[in-house]
């Protein structure tokens, strides 16, 4: 039951958030090119590209944004990260030397797409002469769970009396019912298992404050540091031997590279 009045409400502020965007964007973009106090133009849209590095693992991202007022803009983004689980360590098979590494008791490679709506709002302004301008921003959005099953390459020994000598390699999906490290060979190819990727829907928030360094308005370049959130509906099988789970909590470090214009 709580679980249902938690997902309502927040399908809910969802539902006030991009009703208020649609209402701010579209009363901005009838006006004329706005001014601030310093008589800088105000830009009215920007867009920007982002490397993202969290702490579970990488990613990339885009941002498209529209002036509401001096301190107030409106965002959507659209993020696509990889997600480790805190228990995976690579190893090697020490009795080969050409093996490939691999994660021992992983069952799924978890990537994340994350699209949202989001707001940002200014602390500080840059002086005119440049500085840094601070604010901080927050998104709700949807979140896709992306499971990748990992395959190895497994040993299968044609003889007990010289086994080093009597073998051959078959690339499998990792069961942890029949596979150990006395019959692992290695990691499989890297693209192995696309094909079969398991989708889990689920919903994400963000938190963090964006600092933005230059002289030139129009020009885009900045340091964000924050938080995110991201639950899914279901439970997702990452490691064997271990809780599958359904949320993850991750602190991000992004820089963004873009620019702001009127149309």
């Amino acid at each position: 039951m709580l679980k249902k009045l938690f997902l309502i409400g927040i399908v809910f502020m969802f539902e006030i958030l991009a009703s208020k965007i649609y209402c701010q964007s579209s009363s901005s973009s009838s006006s004329s090119s706005p001014t601030n106090l310093d008589g800088k133009i105000l830009y009215r849209n920007e867009k920007d590209f982002f490397i993202v590095i969290h702490s579970e693992g990488w990613g990339v991202g885009y941002r498209k944004g529209i002036y509401n007022n001096y301190k107030t803009k409106s965002f959507w983004e659209l993020e696509f990260v990889d997600m480790c689980h805190p228990k995976e360590a690579k190893t090697d098979n020490n009795n080969f030397n050409d093996a490939n590494s691999f994660v021992y008791g992983q069952l799924n490679s978890l990537y994340i797409l994350r699209a949202g709506a989001g707001i940002r709002r200014m602390l500080n302004d840059k002086p005119y002469w440049g500085g840094v301008q601070v604010s901080y921003n927050y998104f709700i959005g949807g979140s896709l769970g992306l499971a990748r099953p990992k395959y190895l390459e497994i040993i299968n020994f044609t003889s007990i009396i010289s086994p080093n000598d009597s073998y051959y390699l078959t690339l499998e999906r990792y069961d942890p019912s029949k596979h150990t490290l006395s019959n692992i060979y290695g990691g499989g190819p890297l693209f192995k298992g696309f094909e079969s990727i398991k989708p889990y829907p689920g919903i994400y928030g963000k938190l963090g404050f964006n600092f933005e360094f230059g002289e030139y308005d129009e020009t885009i370049r900045a340091l964000e540091v924050g938080a995110i959130f991201d639950y899914y509906f279901a439970e997702i099988p990452m490691m064997a031997y271990n809780k599958y789970p359904n949320y993850f909590l991750s602190l991000y470090v992004s820089v963004h590279f873009g620019k702001r214009y009127n149309r």
